[in-house]
């Protein structure tokens, strides 16, 4: 069955919970019907050993990493990273990697490192520079990449060599622009748009009362404002105001409604279907705690799973 014909959600969990408190959220979320887990490499754990950990602990939900950026590691050792989790969890790794910082040359940069993770993955012999090659020893993996994107000429790329856009910060609207980009990619490489998973983030915190859960979200909001190239995403999705304040540490609710998912229950999942709506195959729930991070947290995954059996 195609993927896309299969209604998925995916979770991203990017705070310290204590490790064993990580692991538990882990399996309610693969217990509760969510597809996909993703982990964002901040400052916390490192991806690939905690997705190591989590292999063990795992039998079905896929586990990526949400994002790396290039920079972080070279080549062959990111290629050895991933396929050494994809083994450990018998094939459920996504790779997601971004450029980092946007600048000049970072869409020849993932480009490339895109065909040389393909050909590593594939058993072939890879040029890493300096006269030096690379092959990985382990069986050929079959390892999907996803490439983080902000702007249309990376969304467009995706859709020509990835498997899968991961986006960050959008309404619906934007979700739809960057699904129709990826399309255009996949059609000027001959490829079935079908291949390409559109996923994107979104900031929620449900179960909570709304006094709590708004400024939890409304500082995370402030801190990607701040940065410049969310910043210009916020203004092309018409909140150049909203952006500028919420800079500065002043968040508009506007901003929040139209971005983030709380208050209740049944309203933040119609909500979350927005977003399939406009063309998300993977809508990825992305906590942000508030009070409590822990019951926060769980409450956020046991209020919008997929399964609604296991809704509390």
């Amino acid at each position: 069955m195609n993927e896309r014909s299969v209604r998925r959600t995916g979770l991203a969990l990017r705070d310290p919970l204590p490790w064993h408190e990580l692991v538990l959220a882990t399996e309610t979320a693969e217990t509760t019907g969510y597809d996909t887990l993703l982990l964002p490499e901040i400052m916390g754990r490192e991806a690939f050993g905690t997705l190591a950990g989590l292999a063990r602990a795992t039998f079905k939900i896929k586990l990526g990493s949400g994002v790396v950026p290039l920079g972080s590691r070279k080549p062959d050792v990111l290629a050895m990273s991933a396929a050494t989790v994809n083994e450990l969890s018998y094939g459920r790794m996504i790779l997601g990697i971004g450029a980092g910082t946007p600048g000049p040359g970072s869409l020849v940069r993932m480009r490339r490192m895109v065909e040389f993770l393909r050909r590593a993955f594939a058993g072939e012999k890879v040029d890493v520079g300096g006269g030096e090659s690379f092959q990985l020893s382990l069986p050929p993996q079959d390892v999907s990449i996803w490439i983080a994107a902000l702007g249309p000429r990376t969304m467009r790329l995706a859709g020509e060599i990835a498997d899968g856009v991961l986006l960050n910060w959008c309404t619906p609207e934007r979700v739809r622009q960057a699904r129709a980009l990826a399309d255009e990619g996949a059609l000027a490489a001959s490829r079935p748009n079908s291949d390409v998973t559109v996923a994107v983030y979104v900031r929620a915190c449900v179960g909570q009362d709304e006094n709590d859960a708004a400024p939890a979200l409304k500082q995370a909001l402030s801190q990607y404002a701040a940065i410049p190239h969310y910043r210009r995403q916020f203004e092309l999705m018409g909140f150049r105001a909203e952006a500028a304040a919420a800079a500065e540490g002043r968040v508009p609710d506007e901003l929040v409604k139209a971005l983030c998912l709380f208050g209740d229950a049944a309203e933040a999942r119609e909500r979350l279907d927005s977003y399939r709506d406009a063309g998300a195959d993977v809508p990825v729930v992305y906590p942000v705690p508030c009070l409590d991070p822990v019951s926060s947290i769980n409450g956020t995954i046991l209020a919008l799973a997929p399964d609604p059996s296991r809704r509390r």
